[in-house]
């Protein structure tokens, strides 16, 4: 889900300010921007952060006004010193001076040129001043991360709306499928009836009576296989084209997603699978009919189900 939390603090050395923002991904996956002095603190606030936030691609920026007001103390670092120290006089003995004679004015440039060099002095923090930084640092985080959540919760809701406005439209289209079917079986009996009479004897035909079943032969035993055969075909045809289980099981799949709805935590993955298996569903439905009506009525079903999964990919 998408998302945004802003918060500054004022603190000793100035003020501090996060920005967290999210856009929708459907692992997560996470981005910390922080002033070199501050680095030091990123494990802290990706815990901060994966504690809260469990999908989504986020972006997170801490900024200040000047980093440096952070580190006081300044730490000169012996070892590299030293060595960039010996580096220099072998570097003389080479262009063919004598290191061991020198004057005022190269020793200078030299400490010039050694203290300018990267990493030999540094600052830091004591260890007082970290503790006090990472306290100030965590509640500029979490208020942050606690706006963040009342902007996805916003997001969440419109996404919740969106998905049952989906299944109200599978509902629907069930709703299509349930009413066609027995107009679909008397449809399909009295094209069977028709078929079958093309090929009965003249006298035959005449035996047939309607009923409000369909046509029925008026008596004979000849009169009565036909009529059997016709039964028999008409059976094997419902039971071939009979979806009412896969209904069954799409409307309990409704039901699940709908609750899924209500709980709390991570729900995306799980409406994510509930929409898997009612798209399996419509597939076999589609596969039992041969109707143009259920056909259609099907890939209506499967499509407000790919709009629900596209969603669930965003509700973390």
């Amino acid at each position: 889900m998408t998302g945004f939390g802003q918060s500054e603090l004022k603190i000793p050395q100035g003020f501090i300010r996060v920005e967290i923002k999210t856009i929708n991904h459907k692992f997560f996956e996470m981005v910390c921007r922080l002033p070199g002095p501050l680095s030091e603190f990123e494990d802290t606030v990706r815990k901060m952060v994966t504690q809260e936030i469990r999908r989504g691609k986020i972006s997170l920026v801490l900024s200040c006004p000047d980093p440096s007001a952070f580190m006081k103390k300044l730490v000169l670092n012996e070892a590299l010193a030293k060595e960039i120290y010996q580096k220099i006089l072998r570097l003389k003995k080479i262009l063919g001076a004598d290191p061991a004679k020198t004057n005022a004015g190269f020793e200078a440039v030299l400490l010039k040129e050694v203290l300018n060099y990267p990493d030999v002095l540094t600052k830091e923090s004591s260890s007082s001043e970290r503790v006090s930084l990472s306290k100030e640092l965590e509640k500029a985080v979490a208020l942050a991360v606690s706006k963040l959540r009342s902007s996805r919760l916003q997001e969440g809701k419109a996404l919740g709306r969106d998905i049952l406005n989906r299944i109200l439209e599978i509902k629907k289209a069930l709703n299509v499928i349930k009413k066609r079917i027995p107009v679909l079986e008397r449809e399909y009996r009295k094209t069977l009836e028709a078929k079958m009479k093309e090929f009965l004897p003249a006298k035959m035909k005449a035996d047939f009576r309607q009923t409000e079943g369909g046509q029925v032969p008026s008596g004979g035993k000849e009169d009565e296989i036909y009529y059997e055969r016709l039964t028999l075909e008409v059976a094997m045809y419902v039971k071939n084209s009979d979806i009412s289980e896969e209904m069954t099981r799409m409307k309990s799949h409704m039901d699940a997603m709908k609750k899924a709805l209500k709980e709390n935590g991570e729900i995306g993955r799980k409406i994510d699978f509930i929409a898997q298996e009612m798209y399996r569903e419509s597939n076999t439905m589609g596969a039992k009919s041969s109707d143009v009506a259920i056909a259609n009525s099907v890939i209506e079903i499967k499509s407000a189900i790919e709009k629900i999964r596209e969603q669930a990919q965003n509700v973390e």
